[in-house]
């Protein structure tokens, strides 16, 4: 395969799936990581395509994925999300998070318990189970996540305690979770800190990769569900926090 081709596949991947990994590049392609780098310098200059540390991401200030595009039914991503719901306990009071993964850990949570969210997309899963309580966050509606953010959302958070908090990561390199919202970024750590145990569901994609604002930070983890074992250098992140690590087999019966 010549790199003009490799470029037009890598191209369509991240409009399929939203970012590759310098890793991903090499694995699928059989090149070394030199070559992987300059294809991705090449991409840098595609529309819709923003390199970043470790790999490239769309894009979402030139070309975006609606949220149904993002949320189709992904195996990997719904057996995470059943892992996840299988997490909370009967009368647990959970905060989740905005996200495709959080509203798909929303679909398979059925026990009594309590929900603190800010996504409608979640609250849609949740609306028919009345066993479940359910606080929704106000503040401004979110297109792209189909989410409530803000700085009235962020306050608001401060009003509550959780046994646990489902937060959803874009981005996940040694400095923990990055986003490319800084809304965004600050609701993320308001839950973590009102919460006794703080979970991070994340897609071995997101490994090594990075986005503008800081968001939790490693010390604030508690646990990183996951379909693959991290690479040595976040793994030496979580064992120096003490943070487990669950690696769910995606092929699993959910």
């Amino acid at each position: 395969m010549t790199q003009e081709e490799r470029l037009i596949a890598i191209e369509a991947h991240i409009k399929s799936q939203g970012k590759i990994t310098i890793e991903e590049i090499c694995h699928a392609y059989d090149i070394s990581y030199d070559s992987a780098r300059r294809d991705l310098v090449k991409l840098a200059d595609y529309p819709g395509i923003l390199r970043i540390r470790g790999g490239a991401i769309l894009d979402d200030k030139k070309v975006t994925l609606s949220y149904k595009q993002r949320s189709k039914n992904d195996p990997v991503k719904q057996s995470l999300a059943a892992y996840g719901a299988s997490l909370i306990k009967q009368h647990d009071i959970v905060f989740l998070d905005a996200g495709t993964t959080c509203a798909a850990l929303a679909h398979y949570l059925d026990l009594p318990s309590s929900v603190i969210t800010n996504s409608l997309e979640s609250l849609n899963e949740l609306s028919d189970k009345s066993q479940i309580k359910k606080c929704i966050l106000g503040g401004m509606f979110d297109d792209f996540s189909h989410a409530i953010v803000g700085n009235i959302t962020t306050q608001q958070i401060g009003k509550y305690q959780a046994n646990k908090a489902f937060i959803g990561v874009s981005a996940l390199s040694e400095t923990g979770i990055t986003t490319d919202l800084e809304t965004d970024a600050e609701l993320k750590r308001a839950m973590a800190a009102q919460s006794t145990q703080v979970i991070c569901i994340a897609e071995s994609s997101k490994f090594n990769t990075q986005l503008m604002f800081q968001s939790c930070s490693w010390a604030d983890i508690d646990f990183v569900v996951t379909d693959q074992r991290p690479p040595e250098n976040l793994a030496m992140q979580m064992e120096r926090h003490g943070v487990e690590l669950i690696v769910v087999d995606a092929h699993s019966e959910k």
